[in-house]
């Protein structure tokens, strides 16, 4: 049965029939202590998204007018979908969810259609776009899946390939 993150997932597996000790509760501590932080991000970012993706767009539509004429559709589905899935993950309090539910499929596609270098920079617009627009509170727990998404995105097809068969 999953629990609130792949922290806890693992945690549960590891204690069977006996009781979890301090330190092995401290992640949880550390869980309800952000949980309102959190939240509040979750909820500016529901908020807010449609227009920081605006924002970002426009932005890289200056760089790469070709891609937004041919995929603007996909780019907008795209990155709505990365910051539904960021924003899930904000409140799981768990990169590894994000990083194994989309990212790393998200970067195949991308590097089969050879658009990682080209979304990279899309991706880094969105970010300051964050920066600019989020307090700085967001952008210090949102920072973790941004760092998720420009490493997944600027790693070479072949060594992805075999990120994914060693079981990152």
């Amino acid at each position: 049965m999953p629990t609130i993150n792949s922290t806890w997932d693992d945690l549960i597996l590891q204690c069977d029939g006996r009781y979890l000790t301090n330190a092995e509760l401290k992640p949880l501590h550390q869980y309800v202590q952000t949980l309102n932080a959190r939240t509040k991000t979750y909820e500016v970012l529901r908020v807010k998204s449609a227009g920081l993706i605006k924002q970002t767009l426009k932005k890289f539509m200056f760089s790469h007018p070709e891609i937004m004429e041919k995929h603007s559709k996909r780019c907008v589905y795209d990155m709505s979908m990365t910051m539904c899935l960021m924003s899930v993950a904000l409140l799981r309090d768990d990169p590894h969810f994000f990083k194994e539910s989309l990212m790393l499929w998200l970067a195949n596609i991308l590097a089969a259609h050879e658009k990682n270098t080209q979304c990279l920079q899309a991706y880094t617009y969105l970010q300051e776009a964050l920066q600019e627009q989020l307090p700085s509170v967001c952008n210090q727990l949102l920072k973790p899946y941004m760092d998720i998404i420009l490493e997944v995105l600027d790693t070479p097809p072949k060594l992805l390939a075999n990120v994914q068969r060693s079981g990152v």
